[in-house]
């Protein structure tokens, strides 16, 4: 791996080094380690007392980050460098403002389309006020939403839950390292905080989720997934949430034309220029299956999952977690900035904390070396096998998720304020002990434009 490389992954390996800290924590063998982070909590705690911890604290440290970050990223890029994401985005939003087409920009002497709908139209018009910077900053903000849905909505763990989020390469690093990084994070944003609301048996729930999911319509299923654990007005929230989805959807085809859809929705499902789960096996070899046939498989996918949950009532962080995982098994084009898309999972406890970080580093190595390897030079081999076993590795964490008992999880946020879980009374005693608890250059492209692997449009 070359210094320019190192130096493209800095912060994914910061956050390699940080969630491994946390995971190895939270990981019952490692008693030597978690009982000297134990006892160096207690000795400063004197000293700390007077600032609570909790997710405000975690929130203002990533907070900062972001801010930093936003400023330090959003300075222009050359067009001999390629095309710029953040100007694409500021051009949307100003083009709605000004009454114009959102969905079609141009820059470098040619146009770039922006395949999302209003609702990134509209967060991009709000950003755009604060020129680039605000671009960076209004999707830094949406992206921040996940430390305090993550402290609220953890059955279990709640503070572990939380520290592993923000230290994880599948959250902060694809967040500053890219717009499109934050710019991802509506999807578990869109289900978790539609699913925070749903709870709250708040009215508005399915109109948020709906016109949220406008900007990545997969959200909409981890969402729908959730609220089999929402007793009264859950089939009111999904109606409402598919019928505001729907009406945006209808608005935009109505005043942009029919290229709107195409772009929103026809191409999404269709487009398969690269990936880094299984699909991205079968890309290279040009082995993929007919548009048609895909499409039926991952509804037929998608809809057994969804009616799994429901008749089985399960309770909701667990059916969020199992639809989160169906979506990136079944999405034809599943990118390295799609890894935040399952930050949902760590809510279910260490375990599953343990098998997201390592999907996070082999799906980080695949999308940072080995995929622009096979691009760049041919060398297809490294990025299929990294492929294939981020593909084995989704499988085997939705069979986990089925094998264990969702109802262990019903129940309420844990209720510790660290951020970390406090050990139990015997040093030897693990975190989980029963099988029915939960182990725990940046391009947008249109229609038809070639893609590159790293921070493409998504």
């Amino acid at each position: 791996m070359t210094l320019p490389t190192l130096e493209q992954v800095a912060p994914e390996l910061v956050g390699f080094v940080l969630s491994g800290l946390v995971v190895l924590y939270g990981w019952p063998r490692a008693r030597s380690f978690r009982e000297w982070v134990d006892r160096t909590l207690i000795r400063r705690e004197p000293a700390a007392s007077p600032f609570p911890w909790g997710w405000r604290v975690v929130a203002l440290a990533l907070g900062g980050a972001f801010a930093v970050a936003a400023f330090v990223q959003s300075a222009p890029i050359p067009c001999s460098a390629g095309e710029d994401d953040t100007l694409a985005l500021l051009q949307s939003g100003r083009g709605l403002l000004a009454g114009g087409d959102p969905f079609a920009t141009f820059q470098c002497g040619h146009s770039v389309l922006i395949p999302y709908g209003l609702a990134g139209a509209i967060l991009d018009g709000l950003g755009s006020l604060g020129g680039r910077v605000g671009i960076w900053l209004i999707w830094d903000l949406m992206a921040l939403l996940l430390i305090p849905l993550t402290w609220y909505l953890a059955p279990t763990h709640r503070g572990y839950a939380t520290i592993f989020v923000a230290t994880s390469m599948l959250y902060a690093p694809l967040v500053v390292g890219s717009i499109q990084g934050g710019h991802s994070a509506i999807v578990p944003v869109t289900a978790l905080l539609g699913l925070w609301l749903a709870r709250r048996e708040n009215p508005v729930a399915g109109a948020v989720a709906g016109f949220l999911s406008t900007v990545k319509f997969p959200s909409l299923f981890p969402f729908w997934g959730g609220l089999a654990g929402v007793g009264r007005g859950r089939w009111f929230t999904l109606a409402t949430s598919a019928t505001v989805f729907a009406g945006l959807s209808a608005l935009v085809v109505l005043v942009w034309g029919g290229y709107a859809y195409t772009l929103l929705f026809s191409f999404q499902l269709i487009r398969a220029d690269f990936s880094i789960n299984e699909f991205g096996v079968l890309i290279p070899l040009g082995a993929m299956p007919p548009a048609s046939v895909l499409t039926i498989l991952q509804g037929v996918s998608l809809l057994s999952a969804l009616l799994y949950v429901h008749l089985r009532r399960w309770p909701a962080i667990p059916a969020v977690a199992l639809l989160t995982v169906v979506v990136a098994l079944v999405a034809q084009r599943f990118t390295e900035n799609f890894l935040i898309w399952l930050l949902p999972v760590a809510l279910l406890g260490p375990t599953y904390s343990r098998w997201l970080f390592a999907i996070g580093a082999v799906g980080v190595l695949n999308g940072a070396v080995a995929l622009p390897a096979c691009t760049n030079s041919g060398a297809c081999g490294p990025s299929e096998g990294l492929a294939g076993a981020l593909g084995v590795m989704l499988l085997v964490l939705l069979v986990l998720i089925l094998r264990e008992s969702p109802r262990s999880l019903a129940g309420t946020a844990g209720s510790s304020s660290l951020p970390i879980p406090p050990v139990s009374a015997s040093p030897s005693a693990p975190l989980e002990t029963s099988s029915t608890a939960f182990h725990s250059a940046p391009r947008i492209e249109g229609v038809g434009t070639p893609t590159g692997p790293r921070g493409s449009a998504q």
